[in-house]
């Protein structure tokens, strides 16, 4: 089986020759796994996704996730410091520890009646809130599948199509949910916005959904049957329950019947790290073909996830982030054994990480978690 098969299947409840992997890895590992010059991923939409696939494929993976970055003119410094230029100079550094974000030097400086400000939202900060009533909800931009096609994207998925050797692609289809509103209302703000200005979140967040679908029906008209629906926020260290079910569910739910009746055969799963035990039903409930990535730092294990849901739901995920930094492949193997054991004993399960893989993790840990899913028969 190819590595697509193998994930495919599992997302179907369908039979493997072995257990699938695929953990998380974002752009900024696998420049370091591949030699590869950050400063050229950031300033090359392509190469961004290519240096995905090529640690993916170093490392022995079944799938990979893709991500659309905007171009940027990016420049180094004498201290090695990264710069986004404008056309009359630098307009912000590089969050080179986070999320590769532009920290805008001069606030109020986006403009989210922007369709490519919105399309790549989660690549500009600034310290001010983007929003802060409904008529600024309501000039939120919604950019639609063919504003990607005009960006060239369309192209750029179908080179890596033809370069995957087999390799799952996953489409991100983003948030539409606490991580996308957080983008206008940061921090202890977004979370007061629940009881103090429940209306704004409403509208906000039906934005969010709207930006999704599109995204995610550009990714499955361009060849992609397996999409990532995010909110690592929307979690039990983060929100109550009651919080998720009013605000979270609904929406999550809204985008997977909108993307399932637009592709039946198209499969979603939702990236939710953190605790989300006490919502693990509510998850099957939305549609969501598959819950990941079963966050051992939120406090459960893969046997927990496995007793919360039906027996042949699929499950992704599983293994401690920092296992791959800071244990021994001995350590390492033991644990996605244990995940395996725990959740995937049966099938309808992909190993995979509790989050992304942090900057530092060992490829020889990364490919040692992958030897044992390989090696597990059904």
């Amino acid at each position: 089986m190819t590595g697509f098969e193998r994930i495919y299947n599992a997302l179907s409840k369908e039979k493997t020759d072995h257990v699938p992997y695929m953990p998380k890895i974002w752009v900024k590992l696998a420049c370091e796994i591949t030699g590869t010059s950050l400063l050229d991923v950031l300033s090359d939409s392509y190469k961004a996704m290519e240096v995905l696939l090529n640690a993916g494929k170093l490392c022995k993976l079944d799938g990979i996730r893709i991500f659309r970055f905007p171009e940027r003119n990016i420049k180094k410094d004498n201290n090695g410091d990264l710069y986004h230029i404008g056309p009359n100079g630098p307009i912000g550094k590089i969050d080179t520890k986070g999320g590769l974000s532009t920290y805008l030097f001069e606030d109020n400086s986006i403009n989210i009646e922007d369709e490519y400000t919105i399309a790549f939202l989660q690549f500009w900060k600034q310290k001010s809130p983007l929003a802060v009533d409904l008529k600024d909800a309501k000039r939120i931009a919604v950019p639609d599948k063919t504003f990607y096609k005009e960006l060239g994207f369309d192209n750029l998925f179908l080179k890596i199509l033809n370069e995957s050797e087999g390799i799952a692609i996953v489409g991100n289809s983003a948030s539409p949910t606490l991580s996308f509103y957080s983008y206008f209302r940061s921090g202890a703000m977004a979370l007061m916005d629940f009881y103090d200005n429940p209306e704004l979140v409403h509208a906000i967040m039906d934005k969010g959904v709207a930006i999704a679908i599109e995204k995610g029906k550009f990714c499955i008209d361009n060849g992609l049957k397996i999409l990532r629906l995010n909110d690592s926020t929307a979690n039990m260290n983060v929100i109550s329950p009651k919080i998720f079910r009013d605000f979270i569910k609904p929406r999550f739910k809204e985008v997977c019947d909108e993307l399932h009746n637009y592709d039946p055969d198209v499969k979603i799963y939702c990236h939710n790290c953190g605790n989300i035990l006490p919502v693990m039903s509510d998850l099957v409930e939305t549609g969501l073909d598959c819950i990941a990535p079963l966050d051992p730092l939120g406090g459960f294990s893969c046997a927990d996830a496995r007793n919360a849901v039906p027996d042949d739901y699929p499950l992704m995920g599983g293994i401690d982030t920092l296992s791959f930094m800071n244990s021994t492949e001995q350590e390492i193997s033991a644990e996605a054994l244990g995940c395996i054991n725990g959740a995937g004993k049966n099938g309808s399960f992909i190993l995979g990480s509790g989050c992304v893989l942090p900057p530092g993790s060992l490829p020889e840990n990364i490919r040692s978690a992958g030897a044992v899913a390989k090696s597990y028969k059904y």
